[in-house]
């Protein structure tokens, strides 16, 4: 390599580049040792650049700033942002603070500098290390951290790269050391995790505090994932005129997924996981409900090790079988390159310095945090020594877990001690110093942090553009273990303008070809169709049942005399929706006010709260499908039963009252979502499946309620005097349904059989109609359909005969009507000529071939596996 790199053979153990600085201030905080005060000066008054926004907030009252702190909460709550810890096996709210993170000009340029530095020299650091490893045979970097590694893909040796290099949307994590210098604390290299977490904190503290923007330029975050998508749409092959981006996601699994969906949506590209993608004759394709569409570029948000079973992980279900096999034949693109994550292990954090020096002969622009690799024994015992001092942080995805839950003690140390020199080439240790002290709004007071920022670039040809902003972490205590299972908060972070800089030139643009106006996107996977489908129906069910537990209660409480609640009371249950037959055997009841509570709360399959939360999951799934209106209204939704817990003790007439206010809730916001996203979102095949899914359940619910009272329609005759009971069983049943005014305005008559048959089953106008149900899924599934394939064909003329069958039905051959001249002679003539017998069984025939049609419309649009093995799979050019 060259006598200018012989200075490099000997290691520096401290591996901390310098940059000189002037003195900073340094002083004594809660955290309990020495900091970097990012807010004060050293006679404690704010820095210039916090001085008006402290101004401002210390202007406001206690509750005010406790509101605005609620608002922001609110706001994030009803845009979907949230993140899974995986310490905590669960989903919190994301918090954003008020008092945002501020970057003068200059330093910025400094900062972006050092991450433009650093990211080129990693870059060439993996060309080197899966090719020549030359860097290796000079010594200059030990072999175990690299070889070693976990990281470290021999599959990617020779793998074809966009532009020969690895890394394209990268982060990096820096922080103030105590003397106020930036310092690079860990690089996120492979995967720019954060990225749409900086966006939406920028877009909710403007909604919340917009008055804080006033007077002051701040660079703007708004066209990231515009640039973002040119640019992986650039990274195609040349012949591919408009090709198709994906983004692929582990799944609901990954702690990050909110934040894959929200690049997914505001980049306009499918989210995609492992199962959506399939390898036919050297391409990858996705798997849409139209059929096959061939996928180009595909941004990796998954480990390397999961990427494809034939090669890496065999047991791995996240992955797409034969994905290298297409990478080596080059017919797709990954972004960052297989192999990437090598370039985050933090065992070569040690080693950044010479890395810098040996590829590109310079200094570091940014120091890296002092940092110290266990693997080698002299600095594990020092660490371990004075462990009270440094924050040990895992590498390559070893985890560390205490089985006590209990802050940082001797015990704590003590067991840490122990993993540590069990693996310890796992471990690296850092400064627990590290990090500067900010001032961010805990419940409107004041309150001390530490923090450390992330920040992001992206590769423009041979330059690298890093954003004007990153994701400041909050943190309230400094464990001495990995922080990435800490729970932590963030602020939004500002650069700050310089006014005399011009206008950088706009890059060049690939030429995309048009689509036709009139023809909706085809880039809807059969997963995104059917977690539409299921919502659709799941949303419709918790309508329902909400819808009839409301009317029950104001019935009992305000209309019915004795003689009513006797005769109603025996069909309520019999209306309840059926259980999916994985369901189990719920005890399900709506008799009275402690059945109706625990229908609506009970945790158990079939109850309102079970339902909806199924319908949250399949819409949580592919929330970057969702307009974020949408998506607020099922999160206002969610979040108010999730603020009531199900009380076995509760006394009745609080369970009345909670009964009413959450089904209340559902039969006025299940509606709102639905008006709401059908005017915010595009009519495309994910929203036609959900419109599918609603009205078969609909349609369903009905045919089941109808048969649920057959033996009721069909009338004892022999007696000599009408029966009036059935007139209100059948106003009451109607009632229930939410027909009964579309009924009287049809027939401006009482309740009799036929006519209740009629307007449920065969009416076109009637909401709850089967018919109309019917014909809008068909109307539905045509528009979903280019071909006539065999499964499509099969399903839409299954519906389309069910239909004529409905139409055809005469249903005073089996209900005879109503005629109060005939008499008890007459009738018992009457009723040798009818098929009253009959009825019950054709409409269990007709609920058959109701719930029949989800068997055919999953085979022929949300399964591609029978298709492809018949041959006969669509493939979309």
């Amino acid at each position: 390599m060259g006598e200018k790199h012989l200075e490099l053979v000997v290691i520096n153990r401290n591996c901390l580049g310098v940059i000189e600085t002037g003195a900073k201030l340094i002083r004594k905080t809660k955290m309990g040792a020495p900091r970097w005060d990012e807010i004060h000066s050293g006679e404690n008054a704010p820095r210039p650049l916090y001085e008006k926004l402290l101004q401002h907030f210390d202007s406001l009252r206690g509750p005010d700033l406790r509101n605005l702190g609620e608002r922001m909460e609110a706001t994030l709550r009803e845009m979907g942002v949230k993140l899974e810890l995986p310490a905590h096996e669960a989903q919190r709210p994301w918090i954003c603070d008020l008092l945002p993170q501020v970057f003068e000009h200059a330093e910025w340029n400094t900062i972006a500098s050092g991450f433009r530095q650093r990211m080129q020299a990693f870059d060439l650091f993996l060309q080197d290390v899966y090719s020549k490893k030359q860097i290796l045979r000079d010594a200059v970097v030990p072999i175990h951290p690299v070889l070693g590694s976990r990281n470290y893909q021999n599959a990617a040796v020779g793998l074809p790269r966009l532009q020969g290099a690895y890394l394209h949307l990268s982060s990096m994590c820096v922080t103030r050391d105590v003397k106020g210098r930036i310092a690079v604390k860990h690089h996120h290299f492979s995967h720019a995790s954060g990225i749409s977490y900086m966006m939406q904190n920028r877009r909710a503290l403007a909604r919340i505090t917009p008055e804080i923007f006033e007077d002051v330029s701040i660079q703007s975050l708004a066209d990231a994932p515009q640039t973002i998508v040119e640019k992986l749409r650039d990274s195609a092959e040349s012949s591919v005129r408009d090709p198709s981006v994906v983004l692929l996601s582990p799944g609901t699994g990954s702690t990050v997924y909110s934040e894959h969906s929200f690049l997914a949506r505001r980049m306009g590209i499918p989210l995609v996981q492992g199962g959506d993608l399939l390898v036919l004759d050297d391409h990858v394709y996705l798997k849409t409900v139209q059929g096959l569409e061939r996928v180009e570029v595909i941004y990796s948000r998954m480990s390397d090790s999961w990427l494809d079973p034939l090669v890496f992980r065999s047991n791995s279900r996240l992955g797409i079988p034969g994905l290298i096999h297409c990478l080596r034949k080059g017919t797709v693109t990954v972004i960052n390159g297989i192999g990437s994550q090598l370039a985050d292990d933090r065992a070569l954090l040690c080693f950044a310095q010479h890395i810098i020096m040996y590829y590109l002969n310079q200094r570091p622009i940014l120091p890296t945090l002092q940092t110290y690799w266990l693997g080698d024994i002299d600095q594990m015992e020092m660490v371990l020594a004075n462990l009270e001092n440094y924050q040990i942080r895992s590498i390559s995805g070893y985890e560390i877990s205490d089985p006590s839950e209990k802050p940082a003690t001797r015990a704590t140390e003590e067991f840490i001690r122990q993993e540590v020199r069990r693996n310890a080439s796992h471990f690296i240790a850092q400064p627990i110093s590290a990090d500067a002290v900010t001032v961010c709004f805990d419940k409107g007071k004041e309150a001390e942090r530490v923090q450390d920022h992330m920040i992001f670039a992206l590769r423009n040809g041979n330059n690298i553009d890093v954003f004007p902003g990153a994701l400041t972490r909050l943190f309230e205590s400094k464990p001495p273990f990995d922080d990435n299972s800490s729970p932590w908060t963030s602020k939004d972070t500002w650069v700050l303008t310089n006014g005399d800089e011009p206008v950088p030139p706009q890059p060049k643009k690939r030429m995309r070809r048009l689509r036709e106006a009139d023809v909706p996107s085809r880039q809807v996977t059969s997963r995104v169709a059917e977690a539409f489908y299921w919502m659709g129906r799941y949303l419709e069910r918790a309508y329902h049942q909400a819808y009839l537990i409301q009317v029950i209660e104001t019935l009992e409480t305000e209309e019915l005399n004795s003689a009513e609640r006797k005769l109603y009371r025996p069909m309520w249950n019999r209306l309840l929706p059926p259980l999916e037959t994985s369901a189990g055997t719920s005890r399900r009841s709506i008799t009275n006010r402690v059945d109706r509570y625990r229908l609506v709360l009970l945790p158990e399959p079939g109850t309102v709260i079970s339902t909806f939360r199924n319908a949250a999951s399949n819409a949580s799934s592919i929330q970057e499908s969702l307009s974020p209106e949408a998506w607020a209204t099922l999160s206002e939704l969610l979040s108010r039963f999730e603020r009531v817990k199900y009380r076995a003790d509760l006394p009745e007439h609080e369970c009345v009252r909670v009964t009413r206010k959450l089904s209340d809730a559902a039969t006025r916001l299940i509606p709102q979502f639905f008006a709401i996203a059908t005017g915010s979102m595009l009519a495309d095949d994910g929203w036609r499946f959900c419109a599918i899914g609603q009205v078969l359940e609909r349609a369903i619910i009905t045919a089941n309620s109808v048969v649920s009272i057959s033996k009721s329609i069909v009338r004892d005759d022999s007696k000599a005097e009408p029966d009036r009971s059935s007139e209100i069983e059948l106003s009451a049943f109607l009632r229930l349904l939410g027909t009964r005014d579309a009924y009287r305005r049809v027939y401006q008559m009482r309740a009799e059989a036929i006519p209740v048959l009629e307007i449920l089953w065969q009416n076109t106008q009637a909401p709850r109609s089967v018919l109309r149900c019917l014909q809008r899924c068909a109307r539905q599934l045509h528009e979903s359909s280019p071909s006539d394939t065999l499964g499509t064909t099969k399903a839409i003329s299954a519906i389309e005969a069910l239909i004529k069958k409905i139409k055809g039905i005469n249903w005073s051959l089996y209900v005879r009507s109503q005629d109060d001249d005939e008499t008890p002679a007459q009738k018992k003539a009457n009723v040798k000529e009818e098929k009253t017998h009959e009825l019950e069984p054709l409409l269990k025939e007709l609920l058959d071939s109701t719930l029949e049609i989800h068997t055919l419309i999953s085979d022929a649009f949300l399964s591609h596996q029978a298709q492809i093995s018949q041959g006969v799979q669509t493939v979309v050019s």
